[in-house]
């Protein structure tokens, strides 16, 4: 089963919207998965970060969001992070010792977030 658990408030959109996005997101990026439970928290967040994304178990994920952000942008930024969702749960990880915008993992993002 897929369970999101949406905590905090994002002004724009109601939280119904936002599970709507967020099963769209996987409908199309993890077409057969069946079994993944995921928290998106919506706060501040520091500095220019719009989102961050962990596993914390086995099928098991926390994302945050920056609330302070445009319709778009948010949107963007959660699409964004369920490509690391997607990623982990295929074993693929981040090659942190890459500048940002050269990691695998990141380019796949950004070109999927859209």
């Amino acid at each position: 089963m897929i369970y999101v658990d949406i905590r905090g408030v994002y002004p724009l959109l109601s939280n119904s919207s936002i599970l709507e996005a967020f099963f769209f997101a996987v409908s199309e990026l993890m077409p057969r998965k069946k079994n993944l439970d995921v928290t998106v928290s919506i706060r501040t967040l520091r500095g220019d970060t719009t989102g961050y994304h962990i596993k914390t178990d086995r099928y098991t994920h926390e994302i945050e969001l920056e609330r302070n952000q445009n319709k778009e942008d948010f949107l963007t930024a959660l699409f964004h992070e369920i490509v690391h969702v997607r990623q982990t749960e295929r074993g693929v990880y981040c090659d942190e010792k890459k500048p940002y915008y050269k990691r695998p993992t990141e380019i796949e993002a950004y070109k999927l977030q859209e």
